[in-house]
């Protein structure tokens, strides 16, 4: 159900047609490795607490006792007899969404809401979404006109029907009054003086390449490219020796997680639960946190081998290649990054392209605030999902073919860090 609020919230600004400058969220998916850690177990205690199993009072459906809870049996005697309805949890926020939509897009929403099982009757009776059951949108784009059989699409499918998503009819301004700016916050990430004017300035990238590789000072330090790269941090340049020493680290790391039936793998979840734990508690997690482990994930997965009390024998693998975990992170995600600008199709490349440039904030900026705080750090993750130096992605291109082919057999993670999208 999160996944239909969101593609909702997502069809709203399809059909806005705004546009303002992209939020910056880089105090939330900034990763300090070498912070404090807070006594863990401590944590083990906050998450047992969190996660207690519900007392259902009884064994087993076999073994179920001979007498039932007062509360069991107070609950039987009055089920069914009164006349409150229990409230979906999604209810509230699907009819806000529902609201800000224009009337006339409901005839591409309804019918799909209608075959929901389990839908909310209040929502399947909203005014304009009740008369859409089982019918076919009636204003349907030019160039989806005549297709064989077209009426038999899925009504999931209804939104493709919209002759604003090809660009057939020029949205119609909401009668909403303007908004107040939103104040997004804004933290500068520290660079060097060389990369300060040039950290975010993208340059044209032939065909498949999105806009968001960008240009930096060739490596000189390290014969363009030909050595390993001296204590590798977050912003030096990444050498195609790097990429072949992290490659070889792949296989190990994959094996360090799944030993001893997953037992690493295992105590990494709790890390991440842990984490998890501990930055909202310091203000600093966001509403889907694990946008966070897409934007930095070996970063992200280094932490956690703090959390998880994993951190030296996650050391003691890394090392074999002349990495310490740190440094492994650093020219993980750089690589991760480049290898995903290889990948990405011009589809891809234009939506980045599209976020970076920020042309739905300002209609975002119109969302109620949970929807509004939840859509633009969704926008600037994926822009940070593909924001790497072109330097970067020419060092990589030696090592696409296999890093997609271990990334594949890993099924699109590094042990909890997704590499695919």
């Amino acid at each position: 159900m999160k996944k239909l609020l969101l593609g909702i919230a997502l069809l709203i600004t399809s059909i806005s047609g705004v546009s303002a400058k992209v939020s910056d969220y880089d105090k939330y998916f900034r990763v300090d490795m070498k912070m404090e850690i807070p006594d863990i177990n401590e944590y083990i205690k906050k998450l047992d607490s969190k996660y207690t199993l519900y007392d259902k009072g009884y064994d087993s459906r076999f073994k179920m006792g001979n007498s039932f809870k007062k509360e069991f049996s107070q609950t039987i005697r009055t089920y069914g007899m009164s006349e409150g309805r229990i409230k979906n949890s999604y209810e509230d926020d699907l009819m806000e969404l529902l609201n800000w939509l224009p009337k006339e897009s409901y005839q591409y929403v309804g019918p799909m809401l209608h075959q929901i099982p389990g839908m909310s009757e209040k929502i399947l009776n909203m005014p304009g979404i009740k008369e859409t059951k089982n019918k076919f949108p009636e204003d349907v784009a030019e160039r989806m006109k005549g297709i064989e059989n077209i009426e038999f699409m899925s009504p999931a499918l209804y939104f493709l029907l919209m002759p604003e998503i090809w660009g057939e009819k020029k949205p119609e301004t909401l009668d909403r009054p303007k908004p107040k700016r939103v104040k997004k916050p804004k933290v500068t990430i520290e660079l060097p003086d060389y990369l300060k004017e040039k950290a975010d300035i993208p340059t044209k990238v032939a065909e498949r390449k999105p806009a968001t590789a960008v240009k930096k000072q060739k490596p000189t330090s390290v014969m363009d490219g030909k050595l390993r790269t001296l204590s590798p941090n977050l912003t030096s340049p990444l050498t195609t020796k790097d990429v072949a020493a992290f490659v070889n680290t792949i296989d190990s790391i994959m094996d360090f997680g799944m030993k001893d039936n997953m037992r690493n793998f295992s105590k990494l979840i709790i890390g991440e639960s842990l984490l998890d734990i501990w930055e909202q508690e310091q203000g600093i997690a966001l509403m889907q946190n694990s946008l966070k482990d897409l934007v930095n994930p070996c970063q992200r997965l280094v932490l956690k081998t703090r959390f998880a009390g994993l951190y030296d024998e996650f050391s003691a693998i890394v090392v074999k290649e002349g990495f310490s975990p740190e440094e492994w992170a650093y020219t993980c995600d750089k690589t991760v990054k480049a290898f995903r600008v290889l990948e990405a199709n011009q589809s891809i490349a234009y939506a980045v392209r599209y976020h970076r440039k920020g042309y739905y904030d300002q209609y975002i900026s119109q969302l109620p605030r949970k929807w509004r705080e939840e859509m633009f750090a969704t926008e600037a993750a994926i822009v940070k999902m593909y924001s790497v130096f072109k330097e970067d992605v020419d060092a990589v291109r030696p090592y696409h073919k296999e890093l997609y082919e271990k990334f594949l057999k890993n099924k699109g993670m590094m042990l909890t860090a997704p590499i695919f999208y």
